[in-house]
């Protein structure tokens, strides 16, 4: 749901941005439609973050999740040190735990986008009604922060996560966790060698070889 509303909301609003592209071409000539299909795909997206505000405060494991995706002192480390490395001055690979701070910084800012989106897309919704108790140009400053963030939004998704789930070395060409969230246990301990998954699931000891017979000691018969 959150992937399909992105898309349908950066689709439909340059469509509307821009009616003469061939975005909008490709909706067709109504910009009824185009406006309506952009409301309704927000729709989407904040009923898709509002069912996840309800799994964090109200699951164990989404509380879990919050704690883990929690920036912290590490994490800087292992931006900066991986960084060096990556320019190939020194540094060193980080060792992640569950959430590395690639997607720690992924996952923030699409909670910050979608609060910026869906405050500012709802003023622009309804700015007949901001406008009773607001001056009109907080509208007009809402509709450029919303037009903005949107570009923002769409060259995070085409340069750093495209890069980190098709284009990475790692996992090119797809990371398939983005089918069913699972992924394999040699990545996991190749990338994320610190989760404590590991640790809950060990992999089983391999069965003993059977020990080949003894020799019948001298003299004896069999």
């Amino acid at each position: 749901m959150l992937a399909g509303s992105f898309i349908a909301l950066a689709w439909t609003g340059f469509a509307l941005k821009y009616p003469d592209s061939w975005l909008a071409h490709l909706l067709g000539s109504s910009e009824t439609f185009r406006r309506w299909s952009h409301r309704i795909a927000g729709i989407v997206l904040l009923l898709s973050g509002a069912y996840h505000v309800g799994y964090i405060v109200a699951s164990r494991e989404g509380r879990r999740f919050v704690r883990d995706m929690m920036p912290g002192m590490q994490d800087a480390r292992d931006a900066a040190g991986n960084s060096m490395r990556l320019a190939g001055l020194g540094g060193f690979k980080p060792k992640f735990g569950r959430f590395g701070y690639a997607e720690k910084i992924e996952y923030w800012a699409v909670v910050w986008g979608t609060i910026i989106m869906g405050t500012t897309g709802l003023m622009i919704w309804f700015k007949l009604d901001v406008t009773r108790y607001l001056p009109r140009w907080v509208v007009d400053v809402a509709t450029t922060i919303h037009y903005y963030e949107a570009i923002l939004a769409c060259l995070a998704i085409l340069v750093w996560h495209f890069y980190h789930v098709i284009f990475d070395p790692d996992v090119y060409a797809l990371n398939r966790a983005v089918l069913d969230g699972l992924v394999s246990r040699k990545w996991l301990e190749e990338e994320h060698p610190l989760d404590p998954a590991l640790a809950d699931k060990e992999p089983p000891a391999p069965a003993p070889e059977a020990s080949p017979p003894e020799a019948p000691a001298d003299g004896a018969t069999i």
